[in-house]
């Protein structure tokens, strides 16, 4: 097994990134492992005591001896968590050709590392898949379905790995978001694990959005290209407690999973997409039928508007 090296991004919740890098470290392969930290600035004067903080924290462990080696990135400035994302993945994985990526409330299994790294080397070759999922939601699989995991249209962004060559291209700037206005099926495609996703990616057009992981997405989507999901999750997501960007106290009941189902020894395999899990995951994401029926309109209404500008 190769060691694909490990990015961490972190901004002002010393107390997650404690919790996260103590599970992290106790990964067996973490010895192994070359760890990259990028802590983000602060917003304002106020945020920079919370910001010294983590950076106090990251300065304690630097040296433990945990990993291979640390490397730590402060930002004068506050880029935000998709600038973070994005710049940050790409100095690394330019370098290395492969990361796994965590979040600072990305509470880990001891398993993870095992997991990530496995599946970066079994599908590097099976250019159908664009990225590997460490998260998966509490779902109940179709009875049939006994492989140990899964493939999905859905990117994550809990806890997740690439490779240089799915990485790159990737339309950051969104400058050919028309390829999805002409395309049903493009949209079909995206929304099919969830019916926020074409939203979101729309909202990013008009300066309402930071989120770098819908565009990966959508370039995983526009290139055919599958996120693989383990049957069972190897991340608890400990920030759905209103402290991130990103999260609500009423993500945590439906966000939350049990780790101590996650599997220390999963065979993997070729996945394909499978129609039953698609619908399962798309019932998970989207809220119920009202939320649903209102994206919907919402999307139809877009590309109205679109079509006709």
């Amino acid at each position: 097994m190769s060691y694909a090296p490990i990015i961490i991004f972190v901004y002002n919740r010393a107390d997650h990134f404690i919790e996260v890098y103590n599970a992290l470290s106790a990964c067996r392969e973490a010895k192994n492992s070359d760890l990259f930290i990028f802590s983000d600035g602060a917003k304002n004067e106020a945020g920079k005591d919370k910001v010294n903080e983590v950076r106090a924290a990251v300065t304690a462990i630097k040296d433990s001896g945990d990993f291979k080696s640390v490397t730590v990135t402060e930002s004068p400035v506050n880029k935000g968590l998709a600038a973070s994302v994005i710049s940050g993945v790409t100095e690394v994985i330019d370098k290395y050709g492969k990361v796994i990526v965590v979040e600072d409330d990305c509470k880990v299994s001891p398993f993870f590392l095992s997991f990530m790294n496995g599946a970066l080397d079994y599908y590097d070759a099976n250019k159908k898949i664009g990225s590997i999922a460490g998260y998966t939601p509490m779902i109940d699989l179709p009875g049939y379905y006994k492989k140990d995991v899964f493939a999905a249209h859905r990117s994550c962004s809990w806890t997740w790995a690439t490779w240089k060559d799915r990485w790159d291209g990737v339309d950051w700037e969104l400058k050919n978001i028309g390829d999805f206005y002409k395309s049903p099926c493009l949209i079909r495609r995206l929304n099919s694990n969830g019916s926020d996703r074409f939203i979101r990616l729309y909202r990013q057009t008009k300066g309402n959005g930071s989120s770098w992981s819908v565009r990966f997405g959508a370039h995983l989507v526009k290139n055919e290209l599958l996120t693989v999901y383990p049957r069972y999750s190897y991340n608890s997501n400990i920030g759905c407690d209103e402290s991130g960007v990103h999260s609500t106290s009423d993500d945590a009941a439906k966000m939350r999973v049990d780790l101590s189902k996650a599997i220390e020894n999963p065979v993997l395999t070729d996945v394909e997409i499978d129609g039953r899990i698609q619908k399962i995951l798309k019932k998970h994401y989207s809220y119920g039928f009202v939320s649903e029926a209102k994206k919907l309109i919402a999307t139809v209404l877009i590309l109205l508007k679109e079509r006709l500008s």
